[in-house]
């Protein structure tokens, strides 16, 4: 068994009205340490790809292409993606469609430019054939100012009228990991995903790294299992991110699982 991963964080923008976010990229580059710190080497397979590297064709690139090749049918997949989402005009003029903005999207032409969740995402996760893949969103699609989110130009038109926990490397193929497929997002479709100079971190992301490091528990109970799963890794984060943006940010989870969980992973340093 073997953790495949692509990890995606982009502040920077192609398209100078695309405006530029702070955190995104250190985000996917934390998680990703996270990942390598955690695990035994053999057993995960990562690749990372911020600001001009995250252009759309590389994400396809990385997630339609090599993935598939890849990941066999016992292995667990994780993709990962920081920066801006956005809604804009899909196929028909009444329909609102969700985007993955990649480094190189064009302003002007979002659907074309775009990864949209449903067309695009789903398709990809689709040609994958692990028992288990989990795709996480630090971004939002609301079209509000501010946040992981920008609004494009259809939709602008129609709206102006603690402790570091050190552990054991765990073998993944000892790990009961479960199976399905899984959306965690960050926030709902009429939210915005902020990020916090504080933290220096998108908050999802921040309480996601410390839900699955288990930080929230006793760091000298040695007795809790080496995984979590995903339901309460959801509950983990939800609660933590509503209570610390005040009822302005609730997480989402969606998709199928059985069973399904992730190996604990190391505390990053900040």
């Amino acid at each position: 068994m073997k953790l495949h991963g692509v990890l995606v964080g982009i502040n920077r923008y192609q398209d100078e009205r695309i405006d530029t976010l702070q955190y995104a990229a250190t985000d996917a580059k934390r998680f990703y340490g996270q990942l390598v710190s955690s695990l035994a080497a053999e057993d995960v397979s990562l690749q990372l790809l911020t600001d001009e590297q995250a252009t759309r064709k590389a994400i396809l690139m990385a997630i339609g292409e090599l993935l598939p090749r890849q990941a066999g049918p016992e292995d667990v997949v994780l993709l990962y993606f920081a920066g801006h989402g956005s809604p804009e005009t899909g196929e028909a003029p009444d329909r609102v469609s969700r985007y993955l903005i990649a480094h190189d999207t064009e302003y002007e032409a979002i659907f074309a430019t775009g990864l949209d969740l449903e067309r695009d995402l789903i398709r990809l996760v689709q040609r994958i054939l692990a028992r288990l893949v989990v795709v996480i969103l630090d971004t939002c699609f609301s079209g509000r100012a501010g946040g992981r989110a920008f609004e494009g130009p259809v939709l602008h038109n129609r709206r102006t009228g603690f402790r570091r926990l050190v552990r054991p490397k765990p073998r993944l193929r000892d790990l009961p990991l479960g199976e399905g497929r899984i959306i965690l997002a960050a926030c709902d479709d009429d939210e915005v995903a902020h990020e916090d100079g504080r933290l220096r971190q998108g908050v999802f992301t921040y309480f996601l790294q410390r839900a699955l490091s288990n930080a929230e528990e006793d760091p000298s109970d040695t007795s809790s299992e080496a995984t979590i799963s995903l339901s309460r890794l959801y509950e983990r984060v939800a609660e933590s991110v509503v209570a610390f943006t005040r009822g302005l940010q609730h997480p989402v989870l969606n998709g199928r699982l059985s069973l399904a969980r992730l190996p604990l992973l190391n505390l990053p340093e900040h």
